[in-house]
């Protein structure tokens, strides 16, 4: 017996030796091989999905956060980024790990009839999956927001729209029932 990792969805499934064979030979299924680039990227650089296929890569990112104060910002260690479509459009993941140690991953879907993102998250240390939903503004930046769990106060995460220098990334917050934000963590996102 032969085990297959499914790495989008972090389960084992064993199977006969014969079949894992086949599977190998026919990996034109994005979930045989989820990290597979051939013809993926495509499908997801049009229409709505491109909202996050544009992102699609691997990058470096060097990170900041706010003083207890709110006077200055703190630099990070960086680390990696890396996005990936799957199921020919279906969904974008992607898996980020920090310098400073951790790991985590994000699952995007887009949702024609809401014409929003359905997102998890989680990482390492996380208790639970953490859900949010994600619109594309109109000038092109990418705002999300939790679902579950809800945070006091609220959260919220914007992508900015990227070019060939990379985006940026930052997680705002709001003690006035969202009327004004804060940015209190950034992320500066490059090619690697």
């Amino acid at each position: 017996m032969r085990v297959v990792s499914a790495l989008i969805l972090g389960l084992t499934v064993t199977t006969g030796t014969a079949f894992a064979q086949e599977s190998r030979e026919q990996i034109d299924n994005p979930f045989a091989n989820p990290l597979k680039s051939s013809g993926q990227s495509a499908a997801c650089s049009e229409g709505p999905v491109s909202a996050f296929g544009r992102y699609i890569g691997e990058w470096n990112f060097q990170d900041s956060q706010i003083s207890a104060d709110g006077q200055s910002w703190t630099e990070g260690a960086g680390g990696q980024w890396d996005f990936y479509c799957l199921g020919e459009g279906i969904a974008i993941q992607d898996f980020w790990q920090p310098k400073a140690g951790g790991f985590g991953t994000t699952l995007r879907m887009y949702n024609p009839k809401s014409d929003s993102w359905d997102v998890v998250f989680t990482g390492e240390g996380s208790q639970a999956m953490s859900r949010l939903t994600a619109t594309q503004n109109a000038d092109g930046s990418v705002e999300m927001h939790y679902v579950t769990p809800e945070f006091s106060p609220a959260r919220r995460i914007t992508f900015s729209t990227p070019d060939e220098e990379g985006f940026d990334w930052e997680l705002s917050i709001s003690s006035d029932n969202k009327q004004t934000w804060t940015t209190v963590y950034k992320m500066k996102v490059t090619p690697r």
